[in-house]
């Protein structure tokens, strides 16, 4: 009986552990605009500037809207755009992130730092690895996935082959094809979405948050703040 009583304790108190460290902070939004909903556990909110998302959170951005993201580690920024949903995936690699997103429809812009964990977004019909980069993702109703490296290599990759799109390149996936790639053309990417990776002015936000053992961290993002 002991034993037993023992084996469940152990049992218990590694379910604890696991749980709490994936309901670590991922990411947080840094602004949002628009109407952006998140679903998590079954639940759906309305995403503010602020929010602190976790892993396994998925995000539905409605029409004209937008929502700049900084992960924790500070491996990334990424901004999501209008009629987008985006899943949420990371896994902690002691002071890095590997983070593998789910960009299900939509456009997604991406700002990678070098050695701070690896970094994926899966869709439909593809995924882009990448190591220290900047580029845009885009995805359409029928899977098709467009990627414009403006910064490094993205390695876009389907079922059947791969594809290095380097910086000035475009890369197209689709089902069941090896990705093509092509120069960029201006018309690949709209004057909004220019707009929103151009802007910059330096911030900072600080976020207390509850660790794993139970205590209480302070977290400092910096940030390009929108006007």
């Amino acid at each position: 009986m002991k034993k037993f009583l023992a084996l469940l304790l152990i049992i218990l108190v590694s379910s604890i552990l696991i749980y709490a460290k994936e309901s670590s902070p991922a990411a947080l939004v840094l602004k949002a605009n628009g109407e952006i909903l998140l679903n998590r556990n079954n639940e759906s909110s309305r995403v503010e500037s602020g929010e602190v998302l976790y892993s396994g959170d998925e995000l539905i951005s409605k029409e004209e809207s937008m929502a700049a993201i900084r992960f924790v580690d500070d491996g990334a920024i990424i901004k999501l755009f209008s009629n987008s949903i985006l899943s949420i995936n990371t896994e902690k690699k002691v002071d890095k992130l590997d983070k593998k997103l789910f960009l299900e429809i939509g456009d997604l812009w991406s700002k990678v730092t070098k050695e701070k964990g690896e970094y994926q977004i899966q869709t439909p019909t593809s995924v882009a690895a990448v190591k220290g980069t900047s580029f845009h993702t885009n995805v359409k109703d029928d899977g098709e996935t467009m990627v414009i490296t403006f910064e490094g290599v993205v390695e876009l990759r389907t079922d059947v082959g791969s594809q290095d799109v380097e910086e000035g390149n475009t890369g197209v996936a689709k089902e069941g094809e090896i990705p093509t790639v092509e120069k960029t053309k201006p018309e690949q990417i709209s004057e909004e979405i220019k707009e929103e990776i151009e802007k910059a002015e330096s911030n900072v936000i600080e976020i207390q948050f509850e660790d794993e053992n139970g205590e209480m961290r302070t977290l400092k993002i910096y940030y390009k703040k929108e006007d």
